[in-house]
């Protein structure tokens, strides 16, 4: 029997309409997103972005009727280097105060195996939106005894390109192409 998949990532919220749909609540301190961007083409730093919200509706019959949609708050954004973080949230790059959040929402998942799935959704970063393929591996659903509930598990890796999302600053010492793991839990 196919197990739920579904991601995390990055994020997430979802609708479902079967009778064997399960509705979860992102659990926002163990579901992320990181990324990692080329860097004069010497090294890929990275910078995370934890808190994710949003529900998550799995079809465990029909996991092609799953869906899912969350967001990410701008102002978690880290990097490890305060200046650099204070710069990204700021108008040259991610403008957290015009655009707040991240927001995926899926409008199609395609099975590729017993726990893997393609979720095919709507990323909005910037005020700008872009489909975007998450490669989704479920990890498993077990109890959580330290929140005492049943949840489920997922990790997700996407490739975009910052500048289709209007993040061109410093090409091409800072490259386009940006990967994407995302990790996410998530709770009745």
């Amino acid at each position: 029997m196919w197990k739920p998949i579904l991601p995390a990532l990055f994020i997430l919220t979802m609708a479902g309409q079967a009778a064997a749909a399960d509705t979860y609540k992102l659990e926002p301190t163990h579901s992320s997103a990181t990324f990692f961007y080329p860097h004069f083409g010497m090294s890929h730093p990275s910078g995370k972005i934890i808190g994710a919200t949003g529900t998550l509706v799995l079809d465990t019959d029909q996991p092609a009727n799953s869906t899912i949609t969350a967001s990410l708050p701008i102002s978690a954004l880290t990097t490890g280097l305060p200046d650099f973080d204070k710069d990204l949230k700021g108008p040259d790059y991610f403008d957290a105060a015009q655009f707040p959040a991240a927001t995926f929402t899926s409008t199609k998942v395609e099975v590729t195996g017993e726990n893997t799935a393609n979720v095919t959704g709507d990323l909005t970063v910037h005020g700008m939106t872009q489909s975007v393929v998450l490669s989704v591996i479920f990890n498993k659903k077990a109890f959580n005894p330290a929140l005492f509930k049943t949840g489920v598990g997922f990790s997700a890796t996407a490739h975009v390109s910052r500048k289709a999302f209007g993040l061109s600053k410093l090409e091409p010492f800072v490259g386009d192409d940006i990967d994407l793991v995302i990790e996410a839990e998530a709770y009745p």
